[in-house]
């Protein structure tokens, strides 16, 4: 189960969101789980979920975000979610109002790839706006700029584990795949996103990726595009980073 859901928020007077409290926001979420569920979550390496907090310039208004990768995460997150009227953010010993809740996206894995591979469009190129920080770590350090390998590699990871019944699977398949695409534009800035104390840069803005493999390779990589919104992009997507909107172009067979 593929759920994106995006709820408005009302802060207290005189207070802003930036994106690093995408952290705080995922306190709050662990305090209001059941206790056994949230020591789960924090003993896996990649979560099954995603969420990030930014404002919504078009709309003039502070949203949250939040990706579910299976039904667990869904049923013990977002339904609680859709039923609550404010959240309490310990750190900042206030409340924020949860407002107008959307879903933007719903799916499953199944009918996303039903989306790509059975139609006679092929994917040439998708275009990312990177909504919050986004990094990648490599060596003991973090990158600032994007690689296509990279990026390739973070959404086939969590596709790999959380879709059950299908699996994209072979050896070294992200550097192979990594090989049939290339970033073709972007307009990207550096940006700090701050978690307990310390300060990761990363990159926020807009990037296209074009596909240049054969339309099996084509399809697989518009498939990771769709999924992106969901799992987001790199590191530390449960605390706010890499959160992503995506958006595929095809030609015809």
């Amino acid at each position: 189960m593929l759920k994106l859901l995006e709820i408005e928020l009302e802060l207290p007077p005189n207070e802003k969101i930036n994106s690093s409290m995408g952290s705080v926001m995922h306190g709050a979420l662990m305090e209001m789980l059941p206790p056994n569920f949230a020591r789960q979550l924090h003993e896996e390496n990649l979560r099954p979920f995603s969420q990030c907090i930014f404002f919504d310039r078009e709309k003039n208004q502070s949203v949250w975000r939040i990706g579910t990768l299976n039904f667990e995460t869904y049923e013990k997150i977002i339904l609680p979610l859709l039923e609550r009227k404010n959240i309490f953010i310990k750190q900042k010993g206030y409340k924020i109002n949860l407002r107008d809740r959307k879903f933007l996206l719903d799916t499953n894995y199944e009918k996303l790839a039903d989306e790509i591979f059975p139609t006679s469009e092929i994917p040439l190129r998708a275009d990312f706006k990177l909504l919050t920080p986004t990094s990648f770590k490599r060596d003991g350090g973090y990158l600032i700029f994007p690689e296509s390998f990279l990026i390739i590699q973070s959404l086939l990871q969590r596709w790999n584990i959380f879709s059950t019944k299908m699996k994209i699977e072979e050896n070294n398949l992200a550097e192979k795949l990594s090989a049939f695409c290339k970033i073709s534009r972007y307009n990207l800035h550096s940006q700090k996103f701050s978690l307990e104390g310390r300060n990761i840069v990363g990159f926020s803005g807009r990037l296209s990726i074009s596909f240049v493999g054969n339309e099996m390779v084509n399809k697989i990589f518009g498939l990771l595009a769709k999924f992106a919104p969901f799992a987001g992009i790199g590191i530390k997507t449960a605390l706010g980073m890499g959160a992503v909107s995506s958006e595929i172009f095809f030609k015809s067979r």
